[in-house]
């Protein structure tokens, strides 16, 4: 069964074909870089790192991408690996597909993070905070960056213990703008970089799929060679063609074999006194055992 490339296939991994193999790889590569984004998106979500806090309320919107990018990533993992490793051509059919919404989203965080790290991005962070960030955004960005305000403790400070109006903390304007240009750079970089890797794992997948075995397509033969009825009445006639003289062999009759004297009284040749000697040869063998047959009487002439 695992000759025919059918099962788990472990057992077999000395015959598994190089496409497999490459499969396996791009398989793999996949889980690094979606196992990493979706680490990256978790410590940024709890807060794990410093300033995370300020991404999540800054770049909430890229977070989420990260986020979605990675599931989806991990997803097509999942798949590619069941269906090189039981050698499932209809679950690395699925996965084939996946591939291209992972592309999108991956495209769609580098886009993303690019327009707003390279378009005036000291314009939209002035926008972002007079009219986007909520109290509460502005609050946790001041407090992370130990800033208020975002020009000074006067412009659309949200008051805390350490904002206020005569408080001896900068703005919030330079400090952001640097963290969002490093931490932008990071992201788009990152994602465009990963685009060659995940567009190569979308042409491995595209050729070696459907050479996961050894075994042309699924194995069934097509139909336009399929015999007819017609076609196995033509063999037939063929085969036995040549064997029109030959007679049939006569299979032999069954043989019953001959019953004893004692059942069969209407055979020819009875004999009485045969059959006393033949009580009396019973009486001798089995003297306390009866068959429940009375002995015939002899009768003289």
């Amino acid at each position: 069964m695992l000759e025919e490339g059918e099962g788990l296939g472990l057992d077999a991994v000395d015959r598994w074909p190089a496409h497999k193999w490459w499969l396996l790889i791009s398989v793999c590569s996949i889980l690094v870089y979606g196992l990493a984004g979706l680490i990256c998106a978790v410590l940024t979500w709890f807060r794990a790192w410093q300033h995370a806090d300020v991404m999540s309320v800054a770049d909430n919107d890229i977070l989420i991408l990260i986020t979605l990018s990675s599931s989806i990533l991990l997803l097509t993992f999942v798949l590619g690996i069941s269906g090189t490793i039981l050698n499932s051509r209809p679950i690395l059919a699925v996965y084939a597909v996946l591939l291209w919404p992972a592309l999108l989203s991956m495209l769609a965080i580098g886009y993303t993070g690019y327009k707003r790290y390279a378009f005036a991005l000291d314009r939209k962070l002035n926008l972002a905070w007079s009219q986007w960030y909520t109290p509460v955004g502005r609050l946790i960005i001041q407090n992370s960056l130990r800033c208020c305000g975002y020009y000074d403790s006067l412009h659309e400070a949200t008051a805390s213990k350490q904002c206020y109006p005569r408080t001896p903390l900068p703005g919030c304007k330079g400090k952001l703008y640097r963290f969002e240009h490093e931490n932008l750079a990071t992201i788009w970089s990152t994602a465009f970089a990963l685009v060659p890797v995940h567009i190569i794992n979308i042409i491995v997948s595209l050729l070696c799929v459907n050479h996961v075995t050894r075994t042309f397509g699924k194995g069934i033969m097509p139909k336009r060679y399929w015999l007819s009825g017609a076609d196995v009445r033509a063999d037939a006639e063929r085969l036995m063609g040549p064997r029109t003289g030959i007679n049939p062999v006569i299979r032999p009759g069954t043989t019953r074999p001959p019953l004893s004297a004692i059942f069969r009284e209407d055979r020819e040749g009875y004999n009485p006194a045969s059959l006393e000697d033949e009580w009396d040869h019973v009486d001798r063998k089995c003297p306390g055992v009866g068959l429940g047959l009375e002995r015939p009487r002899r009768t003289d002439d």
